[in-house]
This record gives structure tokens, sequence and C-alpha cells, in this order.
């Protein structure tokens, strides 16, 4: 039997005693590539961009609130306000001769109240082409007949325009014709109010 050659047991001992470490190394540097490769588009993916941190100061910032002028309001005569004044009791009075001072009259509040009602909601008796001015009103109320009767006396007024006084006094006295005096307190049967109203507008001669 023959001995091995010195020559191929030389060449066997140089060769490398794990022969998958070169196996190892690339796979691992393999690995490094891949991660390298998924991580990079990753980040570039997910990282903010300038336009969303724009807009995101923007809608984080607080939205300034825009005050909008006062409407204009126009105060044109015909546009203005009836001005109604304080009902005042002329005189009360009781059946017989015996008369009652002005000043010891009691108040009727329901129909002062109905009174000042009444002309307040019939301020468009005026037209604005008619002018300003005011209007006396006179009611007599009768507790007796369970009635009241409503005059406009001349030397009350200066509201010239004939027509809208006429206007005035028919719409006041439809609706004091709906007034109820059942349960309205009293001392007396008939009593005289009086209140003025001034109109907006230019008195016309």
């Amino acid at each position: 039997m023959s001995e091995p050659r010195p020559m191929a047991r030389t060449s066997l001992s140089g060769l490398d005693p794990n022969p998958e470490r070169p196996a190892r190394v690339q796979m691992i540097v393999a690995l490094l590539l891949v991660l390298v490769l998924v991580a990079i588009p990753l980040y570039l993916w997910r990282r903010p961009r300038a336009e969303s941190i724009a807009s995101g100061g923007a809608s984080a910032a607080p939205a300034e609130t825009v005050s909008s002028p006062p409407p204009v309001t126009s105060t044109s005569p015909g546009e203005e306000k009836v001005t109604v004044g304080d009902v005042r009791i002329i005189s009360c009075h009781d059946p017989g001769s015996r008369k009652t001072p002005r000043e010891q009259c009691d108040h009727v509040a329901a129909v002062e109240q109905a009174l000042t009602k009444a002309v307040e909601e019939s301020a468009s008796c005026v037209p604005k082409e008619a002018g300003g001015g005011t209007i006396q009103y006179v009611v007599d109320v009768s507790f007796k007949r369970k009635g009241a009767t409503v005059t406009t006396p001349r030397d009350g007024r200066n509201l010239r325009n004939a027509k809208a006084v006429s206007a005035c006094h028919s719409a006041v006295k439809a609706r004091l014709s709906a007034l109820a005096l059942d349960g309205v307190a009293h001392q007396h049967q008939r009593y005289k109010l009086e209140v003025t109203a001034t109109y907006p507008g230019p008195v016309k001669p």
C-alpha cells in the first residue's frame, strides 16, 4: 500500500477549516442591503412634508374674526315711532250733584294702559306725507254704560292734516271699543282721561 503524496497533504492544509463563513458574510451583507433599500423609502415616505407643516400651522392658528359694521338704520321721519305721553285724569264723577276734585280721583290703570297701547298700535294713521305734530286724545269712560268715547279736541293738537287726524281718531276709538270694563278696579262711575301723542315729522302749516 502506497503512502499519500506530500503535495496533496500540503494543499489541503491551506484550505479554510470553516467553509460556511463566506456564505454567512454574503448573507449578512445582503440583509443589510435589503434593510437599507427598505428603510430609505419608508423614511422618505413617512417624513412630514413642508406643505403639510404649513397647512397644519395655518389650521392651528386661531381664526381671526372680522366684526361686521352695525347695520345702518334709517332715521327718516316716516320710520320713527310715535311718542305717547303720560295719561292724565282730567275728572271723575259719580251720580248726583257732588263733584270730586281732580286730585282726589283714583287711577284706572287698565284703562290708561289700554289707551296708550291703542295710540301706539294706530301710529300708521299718520302717513309720511302728512307731516308730524301732536294729537290730544280725550277718553270719557263710563262704568255705568260700560263704554268709552274718544274725542280729539282742535285746541289740543298741532297736526294740520285733518284726514290724518280723523284716521287716528277712528283707529284709537275702534281699539278702545274692545276694552272690557268688567273687573277693572275703580272708585267712581265716570272718568275723563287725556293723553298727547307726538307723531314724527315736521309740522306743516
